[in-house]
């Protein structure tokens, strides 16, 4: 495949709130590099495109009106792991680059931006990423697996982020930044059960995100078993405590099951924050709720047809 022909199937994300500096990379990217690009102008446009488009690369300011670029960097590794990132900062900061390199960015810029700079590190990172896509790495067994295959075909079990629409994924945001606020979290999470980070607030500088989105995207039917026992159905807590800070992780909702994580220092009152948490999740569970309910899987054998025939006992027909 040419080098041309591998551009038409790469797309760039750009987002950012300074209407010159997008135009300007939209410019560069498509007339001078030969890229197709989208456009955000916040980090919920930016997260609508992620869900509903396939991209290679995103490149994002670091202050959003809303939430910031190190907020989508995070929900980008977690939703996109195999998109790169670059960021780009008002200011230059050594805190601020180390955090986004952290999280998972492949490039940290800042202003006054050089074009023909970002256009020669948006190509070294094209040209990596062909380098790695050939030959095709071999899908992981979870792809493959019919198990999962059915859970994500059957509109009953299917993972939360595919069902939720734009409104729903905002009003989610809000609370999860709410929370945050309340308790003075590092990082508020929501993820769900095929390790897709719905939404988030706040950073994780010191934490692996994607190994955060792994562990929460697990086989629920423990969970469920021990909620049973309890004749507890709605929601599931649990809390780990480290040296220094402690991770909160309830789960619930039905049929769209959820993990809402939040890590704060050990120092806060693990009252008030199973108080608000349990407050942000009931919020959620009735954002979940209100998702339509699933058509049902129509039955590709009619009901009166019989059974299919057994193949004849070889001995028997002897």
């Amino acid at each position: 495949m040419t080098e041309q022909e591998f551009k038409r199937h790469e797309r760039i994300l750009i987002v950012a709130r300074d209407d010159e500096l997008r135009e300007a990379l939209v410019d560069t990217l498509e007339n001078a590099g030969g890229y197709l690009t989208s456009q955000a102008t916040s980090f919920e446009e930016a997260l609508s495109e992620l869900l509903l488009s396939d991209f290679s690369l995103v490149i994002t300011e670091t202050e959003l009106p809303d939430l910031s670029g190190m907020d989508l960097l995070a929900v980008v590794g977690g939703l996109r792991p195999g998109i790169s990132v670059m960021m780009i900062d008002d200011d230059l900061s050594a805190k601020s680059a180390v955090a986004a390199f952290r999280l998972g960015a492949v490039d940290y810029l800042y202003k006054p931006v050089n074009l023909e700079f970002i256009l020669m590190q948006v190509e070294r990172e094209m040209m990596a990423k062909r380098a790695r896509a050939v030959p095709p790495p071999p899908e992981p067994p979870r792809h493959v697996s019919p198990r999962n295959r059915e859970l994500r075909l059957n509109p009953d079990t299917r993972a939360a982020a595919l069902m939720l629409n734009r409104a729903q994924f905002k009003r989610i945001t809000v609370e999860l930044n709410r929370l945050r606020a309340h308790v003075r979290a590092n990082f508020v999470g929501l993820v769900d059960t095929d390790g897709n980070m719905i939404g988030a607030a706040g950073t994780l500088e010191d934490y692996d995100l994607t190994l955060l989105t792994k562990a929460l995207a697990i086989d629920h039917d423990a969970t469920k078993s021990l909620a049973a026992i309890l004749d507890e159905n709605r929601f599931h807590s649990t809390y780990f405590e480290g040296e220094h800070s402690g991770v909160y992780i309830i789960e619930f909702g039905r049929p769209y099951l959820v993990s809402l994580a939040v890590i704060c220092p050990v120092d806060v009152k693990p009252g008030m924050v199973w108080l608000y948490s349990k407050r942000t999740a009931a919020t959620i569970d009735e954002i979940l709720q209100s998702i339509p309910a699933p058509r049902a899987v129509p039955n590709l054998q009619p009901e009166d047809s019989p059974p299919e025939a057994s193949p004849p006992d070889e001995e028997a027909s002897r």
